[in-house]
């Protein structure tokens, strides 16, 4: 299937997206546990970096999972699962980065996960701005 693979503009407008909207994130956990003492950029940057380099593998990987168990992968809906993985590993990826910034703090577990989950439905929102700055941007490349 004919597509295009977004350029070094499209990866830097994702990445922008996502660490913009993981400073807004930062700033909201911040006030849920005023104990942190890292800043709200810290928590983005570690936050973002985990992204850019476990999400590709992540994706690549399960997407070629995907496709090795079902020939049809062409259709839309069998890209749900692939997303609701995503999501799980999005929630483990912000369990970890929430319990970095909360170490040596009495911070209730069920709390961590809770906020994990939130972190990773909005992961999921940024998606949405992010890939489609990507499409549209720039020095893509075609592929066939």
């Amino acid at each position: 299937m004919p597509g295009h693979i977004p350029g070094p503009l499209g990866y830097a407008a994702f990445a922008g997206v996502k660490f913009g909207g993981y400073v807004i994130a930062g700033v909201v956990l911040k006030k849920l546990v005023p104990a942190i003492t890292a800043g709200a950029v810290k928590i983005a940057a570690a936050r973002t970096g985990l992204g850019l380099v476990i999400g590709p593998l992540v994706t690549f990987g399960m997407a070629a999972l995907m496709f090795h168990f079902n020939r049809n992968a062409s259709d839309a809906s069998s890209l749900w699962p692939l997303y609701g993985f995503l999501f799980v590993i999005r929630v483990v990826i912000w369990a970890g980065v929430i319990g970095l910034f909360t170490r040596g703090l009495d911070f209730a577990e069920s709390k961590l996960w809770g906020y994990a989950a939130a972190g990773a439905a909005w992961s999921c929102l940024l998606d949405l701005p992010g890939f489609g700055l990507a499409l549209i941007s720039p020095g893509q490349t075609p592929i066939c």
